[in-house]
């Protein structure tokens, strides 16, 4: 995974973020990850949006805090030039049924096309519920992207919002936008051998302050 410093040798974030954004529920929480991408210096930063994405978070939504924002219109013309543009490529979040279009290969939507397009590090941030975590087609799934060369970081057990059940319930959670911050700078790739690495074993540990707490 290439990683990007200063003239001090100090990593950081990639000048020019790609953030690819599937239909997960908790795409609503972007906004507050592109704060903290911009608050690292990210000076470019533009969005591929999935159909079922922009049901959660509209394009317009994004405009005003986004250089770009990219649409299923977008498909079948630009992928090549933005997937070059891209110093990194953050799928976030990224659902099921996208780990499984990644790693199989296939592009039924422009996200996708540009995923095979690009030749940048690629990173997946999954979102869903814990069942569809375990099942033994998405751990392939996640195991195929990872020997392929990309980046899955684990989500992280915590309070979400369920929205077949419109409430707060125990769940898994994407890392907290400063952690991805760090992840980007360089930092613990998420992969079950990184998991005690800085970024990790950071967050695991307030989980668990915070889980011991509620008890």
């Amino acid at each position: 995974m290439t990683a990007h410093s200063d003239a001090g040798g100090v990593p950081r974030p990639p000048e020019r973020l790609l953030l690819g954004v599937s239909g997960s529920v908790a795409a609503l929480n972007l906004p507050a990850y592109v704060y903290a991408f911009r608050a690292a210096g990210v000076a470019r930063l533009a969005v591929v949006l999935t159909p079922a994405a922009e049901g959660f978070l509209p394009a317009g939504a994004l405009r005003p805090i986004v250089d770009a924002v990219h649409t299923e219109h977008d498909q079948g013309k630009g992928h090549v030039a933005l997937s070059r543009w891209a110093q990194h490529l953050l799928v976030l979040p990224a659902t099921a049924n996208l780990l499984g279009c990644a790693a199989s290969g296939l592009a039924p939507n422009f996200l996708a096309t540009v995923l095979l397009a690009a030749d940048c590090p690629i990173t997946f941030v999954p979102a869903m519920n814990p069942v569809m975590w375990r099942k033994p087609a998405v751990r392939r799934n996640v195991a195929t992207l990872r020997a392929d060369g990309h980046r899955v970081v684990d989500p992280l057990p915590g309070a979400v919002y369920e929205a077949a059940s419109r409430s707060i319930v125990d769940g898994l959670t994407m890392p907290r936008p400063e952690a991805l911050v760090r992840l980007l700078g360089g930092g613990d790739d998420g992969s079950p051998s990184g998991q005690d690495g800085p970024v990790g074993r950071a967050e695991h540990a307030e989980h668990a302050e915070a889980a011991e707490a509620l008890a």
